[in-house]
């Protein structure tokens, strides 16, 4: 009885050893593995709950989309200034303008026009530039700076842009075609066959095709050069000092009108007097004659 109590008491000793002793490898990381899928599985359940118990929480925080990009426009620009200068400086201040174009190279200004009157009774002047964009911009952001430094002003700055896209794309996509159509018709000329006249309308058709290609060439590049240039025109005029609302100008146009018309009168006068100056003398030489032979036959 002692030794059956005895062994009993010893195999629950070794069952108490064998439960406390630490879990080998496998079971260690089974033993992982099982403990994160239970906290995998019970994170969505907890946000879920959390999410439930407070309604009013924090909400997603969201990454915009960008919106998408405009096309982009292919636009030909023009310029038109009005510069009113004073008499004496209209004239060089257009000198200088020309010149600076000129220094700048053909690459980037080039003068189309300029003509003027300096010695008209409203002496004016205007000067047309093309060149490019960024230049003609930076030359035109000083225009008005130029102005008042010689004593007059900037009257008119004028912007119109030509959009151009439509031409573009209708220029490029007819010389595609006719350049695919050019291709077709070459390949069914380099197979053998056909008669004289066939083979001599094939030619006609080639030739009037490689012709409208050209077209469409010369036509899409002068289209790419407005868009890739810029065309100014500018105008000098007479004014400057004496401003739109100078009480001294009314006097000052009347002074002028007043010259004006009094030089305009002598222009008559003289005009008269080269006219008639010679009938009087041939009258005044005939008369004289007579006076002189009527005592003679008397």
């Amino acid at each position: 009885m002692t030794m059956r109590k005895a062994l009993m008491l010893a195999s629950a000793g070794l069952i108490v050893l064998a439960g406390c002793s630490p879990p080998s490898d496998d079971k260690q990381a089974q033993s992982y593995e099982a403990a994160s899928a239970d906290a995998a599985a019970g994170a969505p359940a907890d946000a879920a709950a959390t999410t439930l118990r407070n309604p009013a929480g924090p909400a997603p925080v969201t990454t915009p989309r960008p919106a998408p990009l405009a096309p982009v426009a292919q636009i030909a620009y023009a310029y038109r200034y009005a510069l009113s200068l004073p008499r004496d400086r209209g004239a060089e201040m257009m000198s200088r303008h020309e010149l600076a174009c000129a220094s700048a190279g053909p690459g980037y200004c080039q003068v189309i026009s300029a003509q003027a009157d300096w010695t008209a009774r409203e002496p004016a002047g205007q000067l047309e530039l093309r060149g490019q964009p960024e230049w003609i911009n930076r030359f035109r952001s000083g225009l008005a700076l130029d102005a008042q430094n010689a004593g007059g002003r900037l009257d008119e700055a004028v912007t119109d842009g030509e959009d151009v896209t439509r031409g573009i794309d209708v220029a490029t996509t007819g010389a595609r075609t006719t350049a695919s159509l050019t291709q077709r018709i070459e390949d069914l000329q380099a197979r053998r066959g056909g008669t004289m006249a066939q083979r001599l309308e094939i030619e006609r058709d080639l030739a009037e095709l490689r012709r409208q290609y050209d077209a469409q060439q010369i036509e899409l590049r002068a289209l790419n050069d407005r868009v890739q240039s810029a065309r100014l025109t500018l105008e000098y005029r007479q004014g400057g000092v004496m401003a739109a609302d100078s009480p001294t100008r009314p006097v000052a146009r009347a002074l002028g009108d007043a010259f004006g018309l009094s030089m305009g009168m002598l222009a008559i006068l003289i005009t008269a007097g080269s006219i008639l100056l010679p009938i009087v003398v041939i009258g005044g030489a005939v008369w004289w004659g007579i006076r002189r032979r009527k005592p003679a036959s008397a």
